[in-house]
């Protein structure tokens, strides 16, 4: 006599990426590259007297005030990148070609142009047509039209990651277009899609040096400021990326925390 059983459910261990003496070799190229810059810049920086200045507080309070700058134009980038990524990205998906073609060319074109060209027009295009921007704005604009097309693209996949199932028991239950959009695909895209939004202000945030080239005082400038004054460009400009690693990583452990959830 045969007795069925269920079978049990197979639980496979989770096994994190890993060649064989990847873990090594990261660990000899990174000592490699410390010893480096303790051998041609910090090490002669401290027989030379060049780290002395950022003994200063005026420095460091010089350095903060870029900072500011960066992290204002970041969070207003973002923000508005955002905002009009969900609306190309509606455009790009929706079914009338007068939403997307203008929405496909928008997102091709943008995003094959580099950033820093978009932010150099910005300010130097615009006020000949009569939009005159400080350099705050324009670095915001120029961001703004960048990322908005990469961040199109990301909230494209999420909603199109969503089961279409759900999609079509929404027409079924008689929801409209907009209330589908809203309540039931764009939640849930919202949160796939957030570890690759911060992804991209991380790379949003690096990009705000660009900025630089419109005379911002933001860090970078700052830091230009800085070794042009004093002569310690290494020095200096080390410190600057310790700076952005610092403001990067804690976006990248936020992000990391958001994959997990």
């Amino acid at each position: 006599m045969l007795v069925e059983t269920t079978p049990k459910p197979i639980t496979l261990p989770h096994r994190r990426f890993n060649l064989p003496g990847f873990n090594t070799l990261t660990n000899v190229v990174g000592w490699a590259v410390l010893g480096l810059l303790a051998w041609w810049v910090i090490i002669p920086a401290i027989f030379n007297g060049r780290w002395q200045i950022f003994q200063e507080w005026a420095i460091w309070k010089f350095l903060a005030e870029g900072l500011w700058v960066t992290l204002r134009v970041a969070f207003v980038a973002v923000v508005l990148s955002t905002l009009l990524g969900v609306v190309l990205a509606l455009g790009r998906l929706s079914p009338r070609k007068i939403w997307a073609v203008p929405a496909i060319g928008y997102i091709e074109i943008i995003r094959a142009t580099p950033s820093f060209l978009i932010i150099f027009y910005a300010f130097i295009g615009l006020p000949k047509i009569g939009l005159k921007l400080d350099t705050f704005w324009a670095a915001i604009v120029g961001l703004t039209i960048y990322n908005s097309a990469v961040l199109a693209e990301i909230v494209r996949a999420g909603i199109l990651s969503v089961d279409k199932g759900q999609l079509e028991a929404a027409y079924a239950l008689g929801l409209s277009p907009f209330h589908t959009i809203s309540h039931i695909l764009l939640p849930q895209a919202l949160r796939r899609m957030l570890p690759a939004i911060v992804s991209q202000l991380i790379t949003l945030v690096k990009d705000t040096s660009l900025a630089y080239a419109i005379a911002l005082q933001e860090l970078t400038s700052q830091g230009r400021a800085i070794y042009q004054k004093y002569g310690n460009v290494l020095e200096t400009m080390f410190v600057i990326a310790l700076i952005y690693f610092g403001v990067c990583y804690l976006l990248s452990v936020i992000s990391q925390k958001l994959e997990i959830k």
